[in-house]
């Protein structure tokens, strides 16, 4: 048998989740946001350009640059521990800031906790500017005793909390 006070715990506990309920329904779109064909080359050309950047590098140079086989760097990619970006049949690239210290490990620190987002979306949130590292990006701003801080940062972005 439920007490008064448990029954109004659970009235004020279902009233709650009724209005998160609510609320979350008003921010749904009400139709579906179809990309065009413009829309979509103009992602295309945004991928590409990024993948060609001069500091993402090819992956036997990176394993040249690393002193590691392209064995060593495939494990390591397979493992989580590095981010490589690919696009389609053009092989695989990575992005040179990993070969600092500093930054490989908070490059690893968010591939840990974010392991179920692309390489693409984690890359743009790591290379991007951020308002809440005065307008620096992520790579750019970490230091050796400022990784929790940057991590966490890099997650609150990506909503994982």
């Amino acid at each position: 048998m439920f007490s008064p006070y448990d029954l109004l715990l659970k009235l004020k506990t279902k009233f709650r989740i009724m209005q998160a309920r609510s609320a979350a329904s008003r921010l749904r779109a009400k139709t579906r946001w179809v990309p065009s064909e413009a829309d979509i080359q103009r992602g295309r050309e945004v991928l590409l350009r990024d993948y060609e950047h001069v500091h993402n590098l090819p992956l036997q140079d990176f394993a040249h640059l690393a002193q590691k086989s392209l064995q060593q760097i495939l494990d390591e990619i397979q493992k989580g521990q590095l981010l490589a970006l690919n696009v389609g049949s053009r092989g695989l690239k990575i992005p040179d800031w990993q070969l600092d210290p500093v930054k490989l490990l908070l490059t690893q620190s968010v591939l840990k906790s974010a392991s179920d987002v692309d390489s693409w979306t984690l890359y743009n949130s790591l290379s991007l500017p951020l308002e809440g590292l005065d307008g620096i990006s992520p790579v750019d701003a970490v230091a050796a005793d400022s990784v929790d801080r940057v991590t966490d940062h890099v997650l609150s972005l990506l909503g994982i909390h």
